[in-house]
C-alpha cells in the first residue's frame, strides 16, 4: 500500500482543490473510487499509475487459484479496469466487445493509458511464451 500512498501524495499536490479526484484523495476514499474519479476527469496518468500499483500489489501475493492462466488473470483485471473508464472511451468499447489484447492495448496507448498498454503487451508476450 505504500506505493499507492506515494502515488496519491505525488499527484495530489498537482490537483486543484474542488475536483472529484482531489476530494476523493482528501477524504481517504478507496483506490478504486479515486481511480474512477481520475479517469472521469481525464487524469489518465494517475488512473494508470494506480492501476499499475494495484497490479504490482496483486502480483506480489499468491491470490490466483492454481491452474489460472495469465490470460484469465488479465481478463479479470481488464473487467476491473473497465469500470474506471468513461463510456465514450475506445478502450472501454473494445473491452466490452472482448476484442483482442493487441487491439485493446493499442487503444489504451492512444488514450494515454500507458500502464494498461504495457501490462497488456507483457501479458501477450508471457502468454505467447507459454503457448
Amino acid at each position: 500500500m505504500d506505493a499507492i500512498k506515494q502515488i496519491l501524495e505525488a499527484f495530489r499536490s498537482t490537483l486543484p482543490d474542488g475536483g472529484k479526484t482531489a476530494e476523493a484523495i482528501d477524504r481517504g476514499a478507496p483506490v478504486e473510487e479515486i481511480s474512477a474519479c481520475a479517469s472521469e476527469e481525464g487524469l489518465h496518468a494517475l488512473a494508470g499509475a494506480l492501476f499499475e500499483a494495484c497490479e504490482e500489489q496483486l502480483d506480489s501475493g499468491d491470490e490466483d487459484p492454481p491452474g489460472r492462466t495469465v490470460i484469465d488473470t488479465i481478463e479479470a483485471r481488464l473487467r476491473e479496469f473497465r469500470q474506471q473508464l468513461p463510456g465514450g472511451s475506445e478502450t472501454a468499447r473494445l473491452i466490452d466487445a472482448r476484442a483482442s489484447l493487441e487491439e485493446i492495448s493499442e487503444a489504451a496507448q492512444q488514450e494515454g493509458l500507458d500502464s494498461l498498454a504495457s501490462l497488456l503487451f507483457e501479458a501477450e508476450r508471457e502468454a505467447d511464451g507459454r503457448a
